[in-house]
């Protein structure tokens, strides 16, 4: 046998050890340690609709655009987190549909929704004497006034630990301060007095043109783990464009001034949808476009804050509660699950058996390479980007369909070598010629399914918003090029083995009909 075709023999017996390992057990698999993902129809998800909140005199056009800007992002947020096939699509002209597949966290899928994700900067307010101002300065103020008259934008006390905002002071219209809680609702003066007032008072952190340092300005944002002394820290590097990073330098300057190492007057307070999430001090008076946000995440939280934060805050407001949430149990069930599994095994096996009967020793082999082209589709399926495929009932035909493409590809091979064996070619010589002369109808009925496959795949993604046109499009997609592998390389590999034996000069293993 020819040393090539021994390589390419092992390199294929691996190929298959690895990925039995990744498919086998179904439920985990040795390598990959996760399960076939499955969608809605098959497992269930989470099922949300929103109604959109647009602001007063938007119009139509507007209201598209800041629609196909909501439903953008909240794909962006999904498709990080690894939800793979969501359904987002609008309902009318002013409602948001969300389906998530296999997912089972109410709660947490309605926070990928809703959370506007809205990062700002703030500083402690100084008086005139430079000295940090905290909520107690202004209880015991007799005339309460904003002690940095320059800052007209609210405060906000809240101490570094908890993180949690105490209250807001805010000034009406008349121009009065205002205590507020975090739903805008009136706080009780005398009630604050006999709380902590030992907060500081936090105020927007501006550039010296008076522009305040958000999220708006960063460029990047993800996860990292830094290891210390202490341990493994998770925290989230963040990138600003050109004019953020000039903004956040003339901060970082302007703090670093303002007090000794340790003091409220160096902290740059880091808030989240108005919750602190960390308040570092400044140790340089430039840092050149870049910075950590730092605190007691874990790597889990760093990654979805560093989500949130790339992917951007929500153009429009979303009402809350949803005017529809709650898990979706499956439509089709395990009953069907297991039904499906069984039709499939039928099936491969009787096409099995016709290739056998028909084929003899050929047919044998090509079984052989129907199981491995049956493993390597799971394994893919279960490693494919994103967390898997999400296989859905029209996933699953296209799955199946894409079998019957493989054993098409190995009748047609199967028929030219048995005219050539006709000619009185040797078993060498016909085994070549087969698969040469019908590579050209496998290549071409071939291309043109990945063709209408991408077609599919664009109308279900961009269009009709539809998983399972997706799934459909995705799955024959990769069983069509996978069967491509198997029939052209794997089946004539087998093959090869049997050149130069005995076996090859008993043409009745290669078919049952002789001329």
């Amino acid at each position: 046998m020819p040393r090539r075709n021994v390589l390419v023999l092992i390199t294929i017996i691996i190929i298959f050890v690895l990925a039995a390992l990744v498919v086998f057990p179904v439920n985990q698999g040795v390598l990959g340690k996760k399960g076939v993902r499955l969608g809605l129809d098959l497992v269930g998800g989470i099922h949300l609709v929103y109604q959109v909140q647009f602001p007063a005199g938007v119009g139509e056009l507007d209201k598209n655009k800041d629609m196909d800007r909501a439903i953008a992002t909240i794909q962006s947020r999904i498709d990080k987190y690894g939800v793979v096939e969501p359904v987002i699509q609008k309902q009318g002209s002013d409602r948001i549909l969300i389906q998530l597949p296999g997912f089972t966290d109410l709660e947490e899928a309605k926070k990928l929704a809703e959370q506007t994700g809205f990062l700002e900067f703030r500083e402690v307010e100084l008086d005139k004497d430079g000295k940090p101002v905290y909520l107690r300065d202004y209880l015991n103020s007799d005339k309460p006034d904003f002690f940095n008259k320059k800052e007209a934008g609210s405060r906000e006390f809240v101490n570094g630990e908890t993180g949690n905002p105490i209250v807001f002071l805010n000034k009406d219209k008349d121009g009065v301060l205002k205590y507020v809680d975090e739903g805008g609702k009136p706080v009780d003066v005398d009630k604050l007095r006999q709380g902590s007032t030992n907060l500081p008072s936090w105020i927007s952190g501006r550039g010296d043109d008076g522009i305040q340092l958000t999220g708006s300005f960063l460029t990047k944002a993800e996860a990292n783990v830094n290891t210390s002394a202490k341990g493994a820290e998770a925290s989230i590097g963040i990138e600003w464009n050109a004019q953020g990073a000039t903004i956040f330098d003339q901060i970082a300057r302007r703090l670093y001034n303002a007090g000794p190492y340790g003091t409220v007057q160096r902290a740059l307070g880091i808030f989240l949808d108005n919750r602190m999430i960390s308040s570092p001090q400044i140790l340089e008076q430039s840092y050149g476009g870049k910075g950590s946000i730092t605190g007691n995440f874990t790597l889990d939280e760093a990654e979805k804050l560093a989500n949130l934060l790339q992917s951007g805050a929500l153009p429009v407001a979303l009402q809350k509660p949803p005017l529809y949430q709650g898990k979706v149990t499956p439509t089709l069930g395990a009953d069907f699950i297991d039904r499906s599994v069984k039709a499939g095994l039928i099936g491969l096996l009787i096409i099995m058996l016709f290739m056998i009967v028909y084929y003899r020793l050929p047919g044998v082999l090509a079984s052989l390479a129907l199981i491995f082209y049956a493993v390597i589709i799971l394994a893919l399926f279960k490693l494919w980007p994103g967390g898997g495929v999400t296989l859905t009932l029209a996933g699953l035909g296209g799955f199946i369909l894409s079998l019957g493409m493989a054993v098409d590809a190995n009748v047609l091979i199967f028929e030219r070598m048995k005219e050539e064996l006709w000619t009185g070619r040797t078993l060498g010589a016909a085994i070549d010629a087969g698969f040469d002369r019908a590579w050209s109808a496998i290549r071409d009925s071939n291309l043109t399914t990945f063709i209408a496959c991408g077609i599919l795949y664009w109308l279900g993604k961009n269009v009709v918003a539809s998983g399972p046109v997706m799934g459909f499009a995705l799955t024959l997609f990769i069983g069509v090029a996978v069967s491509m592998f198997t029939a052209i390389t794997v089946t004539r590999t087998f093959l090869h083995l049997f050149v130069g034996t005995n076996l090859a000069q008993k043409t009745s293993l290669f078919s049952a009909f002789k001329r």
